[in-house]
């Protein structure tokens, strides 16, 4: 079985070592005792599965048959959403102290349930990055809109993967091996730890958690 894009796969594969990394630590953290802790923590574990799946498709799917490569890259995409859908948990809960408000949960399920739709339909990755993006976008919102510990790192951290989202879309070439889509991975692994700075600082405004070191 021959291994395609290898420098993609590695990266990729870098990229979930490193998510898997955070949410081990912030399993550790007294964030993990509240709503939005634990909704970043599952953000982490989808976005380390989304890496390894993403890279292992990258890798190995030319080996298998063109239906297998169609639903694989399916699932990539799906699990993109699966990611817009997480992180926006994690917003509500931030802001609500729970997930029990029932407009905005069954809003973000629906959300979630259109793009995977569509994505049936038009697997491209513009579209599930346009959904994870809404879900960024509404976290760059609320920093912009309140002050939390989290809001420096949001910004930072949306403001990173918008570019590295740039980078993955417009096909820029770097140098050496890598081609956009590893360029793409090595800017959103700057962005994830600044992701994970902005979990740890969920709850601190209220008191629910101490302030992260």
């Amino acid at each position: 079985m021959s291994i395609h894009e290898p420098a993609t796969l590695l990266t990729d594969y870098l990229l979930a070592i490193l998510a898997a990394g955070f949410a081990w630590r912030l399993s550790r953290h007294p964030a993990i005792k509240i709503p939005a802790g634990r909704w970043w923590f599952r953000s982490l574990i989808v976005l380390s599965l989304s890496a390894f799946v993403g890279g292992s498709y990258h890798g190995f799917a030319p080996n298998f048959p063109p239906i297998v490569d169609e639903l694989w890259w399916r699932s990539v995409l799906w699990i993109i959403c699966l990611l817009g859908f997480t992180m926006g948990s994690a917003l509500v809960c931030e802001f609500s102290g729970s997930n029990d408000r029932a407009f905005w949960p069954r809003l973000l399920m629906a959300k979630f349930v259109v793009a995977s739709m569509v994505i049936m339909v038009l697997p491209i990755f513009l579209v599930a990055i346009i959904d994870y993006g809404l879900a960024m976008l509404a976290w760059l919102l609320a920093a912009l809109l309140v002050r939390r510990p989290w809001r420096g790192w949001i910004i930072v951290a949306v403001l990173l993967s918008g570019a590295a989202a740039w980078v993955q879309q417009s096909g820029f070439q770097g140098a050496g091996l890598l081609n956009h889509n590893d360029i793409f991975h090595l800017i959103q692994a700057l962005a994830l730890g600044a992701f994970y700075r902005a979990a740890i600082g969920t709850g601190v405004a209220s008191g629910s958690v101490d302030s992260p070191p």
